[in-house]
């Protein structure tokens, strides 16, 4: 069946296109290629008294759908969702084993083994090395030195020795978002509106089930949803670490070198910050991936203090400010 005809035929209840969306996403529908980019960074040699410039390569997985089909690049996106979601438990093998061989084989050893493996024409990210296979370990003991070969095999083998562990972790992220990924392709198929190009579908359901599906989560998890520098994390309200915020650090001010008609301001916006804080409602807060508040919502605020919101945003920078002037007439 073409694209258009399986999703009539899902709306007419006589395919499932839903559950083989889900499973296309879960399966191994993609080619992996590991791309290096050197960058250059200026480090200053205390000993030499010396500016000198390093070069540090950069791995990164470049992923691509097998097929260029809508039904593999609608499963694209849930697998990219599927693996956001699962980052954190991918972060653990270095929070687990931190200081140790593990450690250092993050940064000192991963550029090594994508080196060897690459140069063979094999493609493997850090995450799964416990994937390959032994045919292709063979072909490194082959291609290697001993000194060369025991160092693959120790890098290689603290990562696979820690992936069981994660690896419970990742299904049990993976279990809580794929069942709120069908629920809302179940919703969502019915109201696709087949007059429309396959390009238009393919947006309309990506879009829209990766923005319903995240609204389902934080409501399951009592979460919020944040993405700074273009990453988006998510992170639970039963762990927000409001109790422990200083008003002045969060903002940046520094209380004793305002005038008296600022102090008034600020103070009466700490009061409100405050009141939020206690209540420990988040919406007007944004917090950092250690559940921290960062910021606050400039317009929920300014709202408080019945203030047009550029006026408040205006009175506020002019506090931080302040503060940035006596730091640097400090140092100056």
């Amino acid at each position: 069946m073409e694209f258009i005809e399986k999703i009539k035929a899902h709306q007419e209840g006589k395919y499932d296109l839903a559950a083989n969306l889900l499973k296309l996403a879960e399966s191994d529908m993609v080619d992996v290629q590991m791309v290096c980019t050197k960058h250059e960074v200026k480090i200053y040699d205390v000993e030499y008294e010396e500016e000198r410039t390093e070069v540090f390569r950069r791995w990164r997985a470049k992923y691509t759908p097998n097929e260029n089909t809508p039904e593999y690049r609608i499963g694209f996106n849930l697998k990219v969702m599927l693996s956001r979601h699962s980052k954190k438990a991918k972060n653990m093998k270095w929070a687990l084993d931190t200081g140790s061989q593990l450690e250092k084989a993050k940064f000192d050893g991963e550029d090594f083994v994508y080196s060897v493996l690459t140069s063979l024409g094999h493609h493997y990210h850090v995450d799964d090395f416990y994937k390959i296979p032994k045919s292709v370990l063979k072909e490194v003991e082959t291609h290697l030195n001993y000194d060369n070969w025991y160092d693959f095999k120790k890098i290689y083998s603290d990562h696979v020795n820690i992936s069981p562990s994660v690896n419970r972790s990742i299904k049990k992220l993976h279990d809580e978002i794929s069942s709120l990924i069908l629920d809302s392709l179940y919703e969502l198929l019915p109201k696709v509106d087949l007059t429309k190009t396959d390009e238009q579908i393919i947006g309309f359901i990506s879009k829209s089930v990766r923005n319903r599906t995240y609204r389902k989560l934080t409501k399951l998890l009592g979460t919020k949803v944040h993405q700074i520098d273009g990453e988006k994390y998510i992170v639970r309200t039963d762990k927000m670490k409001m109790k422990q915020t200083i008003i002045d650090n969060m903002l940046g001010v520094n209380e004793g070198k305002l005038t008296n008609k600022q102090v008034n301001f600020y103070r009466q916006l700490k009061k409100f910050i405050q009141i939020e804080i206690d209540a420990r409602n988040t919406s007007p807060f944004t917090f950092s991936k250690e559940n921290e508040i960062i910021n606050i919502n400039k317009r929920y605020f300014a709202e408080k203090l019945e203030m047009k919101e550029s006026a408040f945003k205006y009175r506020l920078k002019r506090l931080q400010d302040k503060k940035d002037k006596d730091f640097f007439a400090q140092i100056g």
